[in-house]
């Protein structure tokens, strides 16, 4: 499933439509026409490599640089942007019991060679599921438990 999601990210990345142009990018280059099949209107630029992740806005970018094409219709430099993904890893705990709110709590640690910048422990905090009542269905259960 992880592996379609990753497929299905990569095929949208590798081919842009924004504001009537059409980006087509593989490993050393992005190719941006005016609209689809426009094949006198293309722009080629390098790309530059990506910069630090803004922590403000969580954002990283990158400049385009014109390579091949019409220096009147082709813009000289463009800029891509995208989301920042943190490579935070955590070992987790074990879920505390129930408490009095109806919640349950569990502490998660760092892993080793995670992103140096994310948080050392995160808390994660969810609803207790409702145990049946031995003898009951689990909706009854459930409407028992409200009152």
């Amino acid at each position: 499933m992880k592996w379609l999601v990753f497929f299905t990210v990569t095929i949208l990345v590798a081919c842009v439509v924004a504001e009537g142009e059409v980006w087509e990018e593989d490993d050393h280059e992005v190719l941006i026409r005016s609209e689809r099949g426009a094949k006198n209107q293309e722009c080629r630029y390098a790309k530059g490599g990506w910069s630090e992740c803004d922590s403000k806005t969580n954002q990283r970018s990158r400049t385009l640089t014109l390579k091949k094409g019409n220096q009147t219709s082709c813009e000289p430099t463009k800029t891509m942007q995208k989301k920042c993904k943190k490579a935070c890893r955590y070992e987790k705990g074990n879920w505390a019991e129930c408490n009095a709110q109806g919640q349950i709590t569990r502490s998660d640690k760092l892993k080793q060679g995670s992103d140096p910048s994310c948080e050392q422990k995160r808390e994660i905090t969810k609803k207790c599921k409702s145990k049946p009542v031995k003898g009951q269905p689990a909706k009854a259960a459930r409407r028992n438990n409200r009152n």
